[in-house]
């Protein structure tokens, strides 16, 4: 869909009808609200961060539950309609998590009868969602990899392993919103393209301060931070690692606490998600974007930092001195019109409401089409 066209189709004014599956009339946007079941994928903590700052306007017109899964149950657990579910995570004992979940979310969609499945990475709820008639809407960042005009591309054999991926938690779904730090086109009919949002809690600082902040989802930033720290760079780290080198300043997980750092420091090191490099690109600031070789997504994430301008890919493995160095040449370079046309791109927080209300609308509209027609 064009973006020029997404205010017409969007539905501005208020609800629109949506068709159950469960022997329900329509709904009447005047008397009742569209129920919404947002299952969020817990695999670090963009996913929720990202949720969290869609939930406000979402739940003023919607009536939501939020289903969420390991790491995103910590940053949602205080949203009103939030519960927890098992975490379905690459690894051993993946496909039993599946299962278990795919039967819990089928009885959890039995019981409250939602009228839409929203899934932010989240596989098993897509697919229950499906089982039992339930129209879907996907969210995320691996969305670009086959829905828009992508220019940077993975080698053959990881580009295929993260389409069945993405596929996995979006394969049903009839809008898609794309979630990414840089302007590309939608490439399928129904794909929306936004930028994630800039967490409330960053204050940018007048004037930044000398220390380089870092976060790895997998704890696995030893080599670099090691290196970083004999170059004579103050680094401050969130986690809970299990090494740390000597004088780097490590500080618990904290969403807060990071924004608020986030807002002061003069670099970001860590792993190449997608949250992250879009909220440095907003603050213009350079990120050393890190991945590991077997992991395609973050791979393809730091070839797209790159590209972008917002800073440095590497492979934790090939974290050389001359890497640090070309890194460092990064750090003073102005930054200010990347910064402008991120923040010029749709924020999730409006785009997914925007695509919700445009789905059920078109919904409402097609069934009333057939009726007519009977």
């Amino acid at each position: 869909m064009k973006q020029e066209n997404f205010d017409i189709l969007v539905n501005r004014g208020g609800r629109a009808a949506l068709p159950s599956r469960w022997g329900r009339k329509l709904i009447d946007p005047s008397t009742s609200m569209t129920r919404i079941a947002y299952f969020v994928h817990g695999r670090g903590k963009g996913h929720a961060i990202r949720t969290q700052a869609v939930m406000g306007g979402l739940r003023r017109s919607h009536d939501v539950r939020v289903f969420c899964a390991g790491e995103a149950w910590d940053v949602l657990k205080d949203v009103p309609g939030a519960e927890p579910a098992l975490p379905c995570l690459p690894g051993k004992g993946m496909l039993r998590a599946f299962a278990l979940r795919f039967r819990g979310d089928r009885e959890r969609l039995q019981r409250w009868s939602p009228d839409l499945v929203v899934s932010d990475g989240d596989g098993p709820s897509v697919n229950a969602a499906k089982s039992l008639g339930i129209p879907v809407m996907a969210v995320g960042h691996g969305l670009i990899l086959h829905h828009t005009h992508l220019n940077s591309a993975l080698p053959f054999r990881q580009h295929a392993r993260e389409l069945v991926n993405v596929a996995s938690s979006s394969w049903p779904a009839t809008r898609r919103v794309a979630v990414h730090f840089a302007p590309v086109r939608p490439r399928t009919p129904g794909t929306y393209v936004a930028r994630p949002d800039l967490r409330s809690g960053i204050q940018r600082a007048s004037r930044r301060e000398d220390f380089l902040l870092a976060y790895f989802r997998d704890g696995n930033g030893l080599a670099p931070l090691e290196r970083l720290v004999r170059r004579g760079h103050r680094v401050v780290l969130f986690g809970e690692p299990r090494k740390v080198p000597r004088g780097v300043e490590v500080h618990p997980s904290n969403v807060q606490a990071f924004a608020e750092a986030l807002g002061r420091c003069r670099a970001v090191v860590g792993s190449a998600g997608n949250h992250l490099p879009a909220e440095c690109a907003m603050l213009g600031i350079p990120m050393l974007a890190l991945h590991r070789g077997d992991d395609g997504e973050h791979q393809m994430n730091a070839r797209l930092v790159e590209a972008a301008g917002i800073g440095i890919a590497a492979d934790f493995g090939r974290c050389t001195p001359e890497l640090i160095q070309r890194f460092e040449a990064e750090l003073d370079k102005p930054r200010d019109q990347l910064a402008a046309r991120t923040r010029a791109m749709r924020p999730a927080s409006e785009v997914i409401p925007r695509a919700i209300d445009q789905l059920c609308r078109h919904r409402s509209e097609r069934a009333a089409w057939k009726t007519r027609t009977a």
